[in-house]
């Protein structure tokens, strides 16, 4: 029995619970939170700051392609903001104390990521583990080592050639918006044109029946925990160049924006159901939404509670449509 074969059945099943209305209702929201920000919000709709607002969505953007991947297979990586972290202080340690070539430290970076991920993933498929407990524990520890490594103070000055990244403009778009939407295209085309993708569906809507049709749900599971730290350290890399240092605490609590990004976008927490695109306008209502209250003097405080309404909205609304369809 082929993989090809048998994936389409439950690939169908899934699709069939599946529709635009999330995608559709989080989209007027964000247009007119757009449209209310640019009525009351000094400058917001000014070429300058929806700009801004672009670059510095792009990280939060970039990791969370990666976390629908997890999501989808009905998993969670809640450690992505201390891989973070973690990765600026080891790029930094590596290129401004220990004098390695930016190209080398750059792969070395990715490897701890995937590493990373894979020590998830293992733990997940071999002990059943849930990913959330795993990935919790990696949160502190992996921020710990970060701070263990850097020993709590700021490296700096990193390499002039890793700027650009951050810096650099293409067209008159920064470069971090672009390399934002390479990933997001890329995204898209394995979860809608590919078999992989397409099996990442089957395993969240119903793992024993892909277990069935052949699918090989635990390298699958392990792959997406590889995805969003490989994702989480390129991350890591832009934020590097933005700040030209390596810092600990970068990317503290940037698992919350994300995994909020991704539930408001309509993707069901336990898996097999929403959209990419669905992420990527959640992203973007999320960083609009902070933008705005931002632009307004509001506190930081009461953006906090705003984004847990809105996270908390979005999750009865995903019920409330789950159950009519089972009705």
């Amino acid at each position: 029995m082929t993989i090809q074969a048998a994936a389409p059945p439950t690939v169908r099943r899934t699709t069939a619970l599946t529709s635009w209305r999330a995608e559709l209702g989080i989209l007027g929201g964000l247009v007119l939170l757009a449209v209310l920000w640019s009525a009351f919000a000094p400058n917001f709709a000014s070429g300058t700051n929806l700009s801004i607002l672009l670059q510095q969505t792009s990280v939060l953007m970039i990791v969370a392609v990666g976390q629908t991947f997890v999501i989808l297979t009905g998993e969670i990586d809640l450690s992505v903001g201390s891989t973070i972290g973690l990765t600026t202080v080891v790029l930094a340690m590596l290129t401004v104390e220990a004098h390695v070539p930016l190209p080398v430290a750059v792969l070395t970076v990715f490897a701890m990521g995937a590493l990373i991920g894979l020590f998830t993933g293992v733990l997940r498929v071999v002990w059943n583990i849930p990913s959330f407990i795993i990935t919790l524990g990696l949160l502190t520890a992996l921020q710990g080592v970060a701070f263990t490594l850097s020993g709590g103070v700021t490296i700096s000055p990193l390499p002039d050639a890793l700027s650009p990244l951050w810096d650099g403009r293409f067209l008159g778009i920064p470069t971090p918006v672009w390399l934002m939407l390479a990933v997001i295209g890329i995204g898209l085309w394995v979860l809608r044109q590919t078999r992989y993708g397409r099996h990442l569906y089957a395993i969240g809507g119903n793992t024993e029946a892909a277990r069935r049709y052949g699918l090989k749900v635990n390298a699958l599971r392990i792959s997406t925990f590889v995805i969003v730290q490989c994702l989480a350290v390129f991350g890591g890399i832009l934020y590097a160049a933005q700040l030209n240092s390596g810092n600990a605490t970068v990317g503290d609590q940037l698992e919350l924006d994300v995994i909020a990004g991704v539930v408001v976008g309509g993707v069901a927490l336990f898996g097999g159901r929403g959209r990419l695109l669905g992420t990527v306008i959640g992203v973007l209502f999320i960083e609009t939404l902070a933008n705005g209250l931002t632009l307004l003097g509001v506190s930081s405080y009461l953006y906090l509670i705003a984004q847990g309404l809105v996270v908390i909205a979005a999750v009865v609304f995903a019920a409330m449509q789950h159950r009519r369809k089972e009705n």
